[in-house]
């Protein structure tokens, strides 16, 4: 068997220079539990890699690579792999929902189920875990956004009101639309139909006083 100095040890491998690296059987439990604690995940920084299943689609999933790099004793990281098929969360309650799919960069949480959620994401019901496997990123699901660049398209909320900006095309559809206020257009006003002001059509009302010429019409009468 081979030996090596703990000073050698030292030099190989940093964490040998940690306080608690000393032989006792404190350190050995502490060693083992540490070891244990190691093979659990729980929540982790991941970068989105490919996204699929957005828009109306019922369920959205992101293939994610964790951030936090993996570490061995001597201080030597290798990247972790893709995980793939991580559902992503959606702001949803019953058939209403607020969709901003992630796209591929995003930065957010993969948080980890404490058991096999196979079944359950593949039937979208309750069901026995598809294994014995527990805290095990292939059970993630992604939360985002964090850590990312500011945005250009968004609705705030501040002390000043509501803000929407968008570099597409704000569309409404509704049976009815109500707006309470005044409203100030800045821009040209398209009506498909007609519009209606004081109980005047803008499309069918008429003038009085019309005479040939040059002369100037009256007010709208109705």
């Amino acid at each position: 068997m081979l030996f090596m100095s703990s000073s050698l040890s030292s030099s190989l491998y940093p964490v040998f220079h940690r306080a608690d690296a000393a032989a006792s059987d404190f350190n050995a439990l502490n060693a083992v539990v540490a070891r244990l604690l190691s093979t659990r995940r729980t929540v982790m920084l991941v970068q989105v890699c490919a996204v699929s299943g957005t828009g109306l689609e019922p369920v959205g999933f992101v293939d994610v690579q964790p951030m936090v790099h993996q570490q061995n004793a001597a201080g030597q990281v290798t990247p972790h792999g893709v995980v793939f098929q991580v559902p992503y969360f959606r702001l949803q309650g019953g058939i209403r929902a607020v969709i901003t799919d992630p796209v591929v960069g995003d930065i957010g949480l993969a948080l980890v189920a404490d058991r096999d959620s196979f079944n359950v994401k593949t039937a979208r019901a309750a069901a026995a875990p598809g294994s014995f496997r527990q805290h095990n990123i292939a059970d993630a699901l992604y939360l985002g956004g964090f850590l990312n660049a500011a945005p250009r398209e968004y609705i705030w909320m501040n002390e000043s009101g509501v803000s929407i900006k968008t570099e597409g095309t704000f569309s409404v559809n509704a049976q009815n639309v109500e707006i309470t206020g005044g409203v100030s257009v800045k821009g040209d006003l398209s009506v498909s139909g007609d519009a209606t002001g004081r109980g005047i059509s803008l499309s069918q009302h008429t003038h009085p006083g019309v005479q040939p010429g040059a002369g100037q019409t009256g007010t709208p009468v109705g």
